[in-house]
């Protein structure tokens, strides 16, 4: 890559790094994003409020959707890139620039998404299959995450699923108030709770060993009345995320969490509800696009591996393997790079345009 494209990019990326917007409030972001491209290529941008997408198109009968995130994690002191998904912004853009006046016998479409820390963001960029008419036979989809501890630049392969399945489970119970002298006249939702938050994660490793895969109920809150000391609890939540590598077993894990809230429920005579939010599906991957990439490293004498496990943590990019055939891959960011959310974490410079030029060299693989 030119030298000049490098130094495009990194300044990109910086910009990014300083614009960083909370998950569905990425306006300024898409202001950039958009003036880059009209300014740098003659892709034709398309908008659609929340997101946007840049086309190549060439008349050619098959299309590549690329596709880069770019909302912001929230912290304490406000929204911060602490998951590189300002680099990888930058790599879309990279790509932008490396495709423009080129003929590559394929159509491509670079995807901007929104909104992926809150998993909110691929279904609504579903909508870019009926816009532009792409089924399973004329259109093929990639993405990738920045792998920090990996050594730079090594492309991170797996067959199957490369991120679990996950979502978050809001349990809430309600019983009787009654004053804290005479327990015995109310409904205390405490004991079920508690029951519950013992349980189940119990139960997702059963769930894991009946599937032979890794599987999580991880208890992320719980709290049940107030600091009232003449009021016994009648009102409690219980929060827990679950999480499995196949997608059978995170069926049974929700239908089985939905089974034990009732049962604990309905044994002290409570009510319950039950309600859910981020939701990723498992992010899995297609056998011939990952040939092909595998293929593209080979050809290329790129560093790559496969990984044995998946990673635990979810992307939402999983969404967009149910309309058409997807593969997403890891790109390592260095040994030394601190772990994702985190707050000594940073995007290298140094990525941003090795995973640009990756992604042109599987467009021409």
């Amino acid at each position: 890559m030119e030298e000049t494209i490098k130094q495009v990019l990194a300044e990109a990326r910086h910009t990014l790094w300083s614009l960083a917007e909370r998950s569905g409030e990425e306006r300024q972001t898409q202001t950039f994003i958009r003036s880059f491209l009209r300014t740098h290529t003659d892709l034709q941008v398309v908008d659609r409020g929340t997101w946007l997408y840049a086309k190549h198109d060439e008349g050619a009968a098959q299309t590549v959707v690329v596709r880069a995130d770019h909302d912001a994690v929230p912290t304490d002191s406000g929204a911060k890139h602490l998951c590189g998904h300002d680099g990888h912004t930058a790599s879309l853009l990279g790509l932008a620039c490396l495709i423009e006046g080129k003929t590559l016998g394929t159509n491509v479409i670079l995807l901007f998404q929104h909104a992926e820390e809150t998993g909110f963001g691929a279904p609504d960029c579903c909508e870019l299959f009926s816009l532009e008419g792409l089924t399973p036979k004329n259109a093929r989809m990639i993405g990738c995450h920045n792998i920090p501890g990996e050594p730079l630049g090594t492309v991170l392969l797996r067959r199957g699923t490369f991120a679990c399945a996950s979502c978050g489970v809001e349990i809430r119970l309600t019983g009787r108030p009654t004053h804290a002298a005479y327990p015995e006249n109310g409904l205390n939702p405490t004991g079920a709770a508690a029951r519950l938050a013992l349980r189940l994660p119990l139960l997702a490793a059963e769930i894991g060993r009946k599937h032979d895969c890794m599987a999580l109920a991880t208890i992320v809150g719980m709290r049940t009345g107030e600091r009232a000391f003449g009021v016994a609890a009648s009102d409690g939540k219980l929060w827990v995320t679950v999480r499995a590598e196949k997608a059978a077993a995170f069926d049974e894990l929700n239908e089985l969490t939905d089974k034990a809230v009732r049962e604990a429920a309905e044994a002290d005579g409570l009510d319950f509800c039950i309600e859910r939010t981020d939701v990723f599906p498992a992010t899995e991957n297609d056998d011939g696009l990952l040939d092909r990439l595998e293929a593209c490293c080979v050809r290329y004498d790129l560093p790559y591996k496969y990984l044995d496990v998946p990673f635990r943590w979810s992307e939402d990019f999983g969404w967009y393997g149910r309309h058409i055939p997807a593969c997403f891959f890891g790109v390592g960011a260095g040994a030394e790079t601190a772990p994702l959310h985190t707050a000594r974490y940073a995007y290298p410079d140094e990525l941003a345009p090795i995973t640009a030029e990756l992604f042109l060299r599987f467009l021409d693989a």
